[in-house]
């Protein structure tokens, strides 16, 4: 290991949190998940999906879909994911949930670069945590533009890259701008260490399907590229794919450290310096439109 590695490694070991109950038990997850949607939701208006035909883009396991056809009064809801595993717990959520009669429900596999959807099919594209995990953003800007209505919305809550959390490693690294302070190759170094610790305790999607720790799969990394998780978009980058997909931003705002008024207050401030600002946006909420 390199000295930035050592450190890292240090550093995580030292800082390392005992885990949140819904990363090492999926029930406990699922039930954070559907809290966590509503409060992210909260950042929208009701009106922007009731009695529309909504695209929940990366469903995942269907919380998402399944918050909006229960509680939100939309007239369709097709989720689209990569994972067939995902959709089939997706379903069979489906099957437990009360959804009313008059709301279509339905959950389709799509690829990293297209949906099985028709052009002009969908009033609201959603997507809520997915859109940094797009590896080619520009061809799923694009295919949002494809299925839109005129005058359709995308409703986005995304985590731009150079945030404290962007690369979405703090299970294992639990050192904020660790990406900026020591640099991708130390990061996937010293997790890989981590995860060999004893003290390490597995979170479920460490975890096989008989309960069992997976293999170390930090070795085979030493980039986010090379990882295919997390895309390093920005936000300058961001708008430029958004204009070349033929969508126009209606409504940006970055949001940055949560907790009490006076951390609140002094994340606003840092996100206005300039040069330095986007390093300090834990998240964004985007509304963009199809014209």
């Amino acid at each position: 290991m390199t000295f930035r590695s050592s450190l890292l490694f240090a550093l995580s070991r030292w800082r390392l949190p005992a885990p949140a109950k819904r990363t090492v038990d999926y029930g406990a997850y699922q039930d954070w998940r559907r809290q966590s949607l509503s409060a992210s939701w909260s950042s929208f208006a009701d009106a922007a999906v009731h009695g529309k035909d909504v695209l929940d883009f990366g469903c995942g396991d269907g919380a998402l879909s399944l918050f909006l056809a229960a509680e939100k009064s939309p007239r369709s809801v097709v989720g689209v994911d990569l994972q067939r595993d995902a959709l089939d717990r997706a379903r069979e959520a489906l099957a437990r949930t009360s959804v009313p009669r008059s709301v279509h429900v339905d959950f389709v596999q799509g690829t990293v670069d297209g949906m099985p959807l028709p052009e002009a099919s969908v009033d609201v594209v959603v997507a809520f945590d997915c859109l940094e995990h797009v590896m080619a953003p520009l061809p799923i800007l694009q295919e949002w533009h494809r299925v839109l209505r005129p005058g359709g919305r995308c409703l986005l809550e995304w985590f731009p890259f150079k945030g404290p959390w962007g690369p979405h490693m703090e299970s294992l690294i639990p050192v904020p701008w660790a990406h900026v302070i020591f640099g991708e190759r130390a990061m996937f170094r010293a997790a890989e260490q981590v995860y060999d610790l004893p003290e390490f305790v597995p979170r479920h999607w460490d975890l096989d399907a008989d309960g069992r720790k997976k293999p170390n799969k930090w070795r085979q990394w030493s980039s986010f590229k090379e990882q295919g998780y997390v895309n390093e978009l920005d936000i300058r980058s961001f708008r430029s794919l958004v204009g070349q997909a033929g969508l126009e931003i209606e409504r940006l705002e970055t949001r940055s450290f949560g907790g009490g008024a006076p951390r609140r207050v002094l994340g606003r401030m840092l996100m206005s310096l300039p040069l330095l600002g986007e390093y300090f946006v834990s998240y964004t909420v985007i509304q963009l439109v199809k014209r």
